[in-house]
């Protein structure tokens, strides 16, 4: 009878510690990153009554004991939020916060936040544990920069802000266990300028022959340089075109125009056509207008004809300088005129044009030093000229370009415009269609405009010229036996000599890597089902009952055994 007695005795215990639990877990199940427990029951050790030789046992239990509890690993449901810093682990793994005390706790509910002084912490104030990209560092920006930042009001007073700038840093690789830290994101950071180094160019150099009238300078052999009047106030010249190179298709019935000149700077154009023999002449022209005390001077003589004119293509690609500006790179391609039978050949000019100022209609800029693009009315400073010519196959191909690498205010810019050989830059052909295409690098200066995370566990700055950079990412670590972590609270657990130590899973080249997915703007809830714990909660208010009622139907028959002395 004793025996039963204690029997019920245990049961209400061990009955009252799997309420216990189960009402633990219903008070969290709305707790964010909650792992629901069970309760594990054992029951004692048993009493034999007879000697282990008989063909049946007969041993009697001595009652049930709580022996544990076994967390339960299983996925809490995700939850969208609009947090950024809202973090959930889709699979196995935890999280790491520092802890006041010093401690590092492990938890599953990612609901994190930047304190006062832009660290990310959790509800609690625990830090947030992080591998640190380390690139970011405060910076000196001059006024007009800094004031794009605006400014800070304290104590009634205005206080110049302290900015950081950032490197750019794709990807934060996982460090070590033991080299996690908090994460600090400053609200002023600065992406600093990137001056272009590279400038690629395609297009097509069209080398359609354009045939036009032109008027050219002769050459100074090809007329001469005085001419004396005859008695009777007429004069008489004659030259020829075959030293003027400029003139390379001279034909017969082109015009000649001679300006002669007398001593007192009165002039007279006088015109004649070539000849067959590409000669021309003057006879007896009346010069009587003209003082002819002394000889006249030959000041002019120029030939009008038709011939193939070069062609001008002229290009213009924004480019970034050093300082962060939107610059310019200037490119003029002039086609070598004649042009040969097979291919053609283009001088090319380039400059770098930094810009300077807005036009202003009272200064004079000397073209040496700048240039004016009266499109805009924008007046840009000369950085570097360079010159250099282009040589295209009779198939439109590039074969040669020997224009130099530029100065892009200290930064080495390469210009390249194609492949020697290819079609990937310029070309030069009247069948092949191609559209200008152009790639640069170079960045402008950028302004922080938020925070956000990536697949890959990296906190990422966003900033105003479209540029991000990760800057930290967020450690998960991982434990040999995860329900051998010890409970600090309803989602804060710290390691034991039963969980292990904590780890950070490697590859085949020993990199560290996460081995679970962070999930932002998300929250893991509790797993525990409330419709399972109610569940449980009857059956062990049924068990309870019933360990009572053995405990009162055992001191019945106590009571009965006893009024049977009497």
């Amino acid at each position: 009878m004793n025996t039963s007695l204690y029997n019920g005795i245990s049961g209400l215990k061990s009955s009252q510690f799997y309420m216990d639990v189960i009402g633990n877990n219903i008070a969290n199940v709305s707790t964010n990153g909650y792992k629901g427990s069970t309760a594990e029951i054992s029951n004692l050790f048993s009493s034999t009554l007879a000697g282990t030789h008989n063909a049946s046992s007969n041993n009697i239990g001595l009652g049930a004991s709580h022996l544990a509890t076994a967390l339960d690993m299983s996925q809490g449901i995700l939850q969208n939020t609009d947090n950024t810093f809202d973090l959930a682990l889709s699979g196995e793994g935890w999280f790491g916060v520092l802890g006041a005390d010093g401690n590092t706790y492990y938890t599953r509910a990612g609901s994190f936040s930047l304190d006062g002084s832009g660290n990310l912490v959790d509800d609690s104030g625990n830090y947030l544990l992080a591998t640190l990209g380390n690139n970011i560092a405060t910076t000196s920006l001059d006024a007009e920069t800094l004031a794009k930042f605006g400014q800070y009001y304290k104590n009634g007073t205005t206080t110049s802000v302290t900015p950081y700038a950032v490197t750019a840093l794709d990807n934060v690789p996982l460090g070590t266990v033991g080299n996690q830290s908090r994460v600090t994101l400053p609200d002023l950071l600065y992406y600093p300028p990137v001056a272009t180094s590279e400038v690629s160019y395609g297009a097509n150099l069209d080398p359609t022959i354009t045939v036009d009238k032109v008027t050219l300078a002769l050459d100074s052999a090809d007329y001469p340089a005085t001419v004396t009047a005859s008695a009777t106030n007429t004069v008489s010249l004659n030259g020829t075109v075959s030293n003027t190179t400029a003139a390379y298709q001279p034909k017969e019935g082109d015009v000649i125009s001679v300006t002669l000149s007398d001593i007192n700077g009165n002039t007279m154009t006088i015109n004649t056509t070539l000849d067959e023999n590409l000669e021309w002449s003057i006879s007896n022209y009346d010069a009587s207008a003209l003082d002819l005390s002394q000889a006249l001077e030959v000041s002019a003589a120029t030939i009008q004809t038709e011939q193939e004119v070069a062609t001008e293509k002229h290009y213009t690609v924004s480019i970034i300088g050093p300082d962060g500006d939107k610059d310019l790179l200037d490119m003029t391609f002039t086609k070598v005129v004649p042009q040969g039978s097979s291919g053609t050949i283009w001088n090319a000019e380039v400059n770098v044009y930094s810009f300077y100022e807005n036009y202003d209609s009272t200064k004079t800029y000397d073209p040496e030093e700048y240039y004016v693009d009266e499109s805009t009315n924008k007046v840009y400073e000369i950085v570097d000229t360079q010159t250099g010519v282009l040589t295209f196959g009779g198939a439109g191909e590039l074969t040669s370009n020997t224009i130099p690498t530029l100065d892009n205010g200290g930064t080495s810019l390469e210009l390249d415009l194609g492949t020697i050989g290819g079609y990937d830059g310029l070309i030069s052909s009247t069948s092949i269609a191609k559209s200008n295409v152009v790639t640069s690098n170079g960045t402008v200066e950028g302004f922080l405009t938020g925070y956000g995370m990536d697949e890959n566990g990296n906190v990422i700055a966003e900033f105003s010229n479209g540029k991000s950079a990760a800057v930290a990412k967020v450690a998960v670590y991982h434990f040999q036996n995860d329900q051998g972590l010890t409970s600090v609270s309803s989602n804060l657990f710290a390691q034991s000599a039963n969980s292990g130590e904590a780890i950070f899973y490697t590859d085949k080249n020993g990199e560290t890597f996460l081995g679970t997915t962070i999930a932002s703007n998300t929250l893991e809830g509790s797993n525990v089902s409330l419709a399972t714990a109610l569940t449980e909660l009857i059956i062990v208010q049924k068990a309870y009952s019933a360990s009572s009622k053995s405990v009162t139907t055992s001191d019945e028959l106590l009571k009965n055994a006893i009024n049977m002395k009497s």
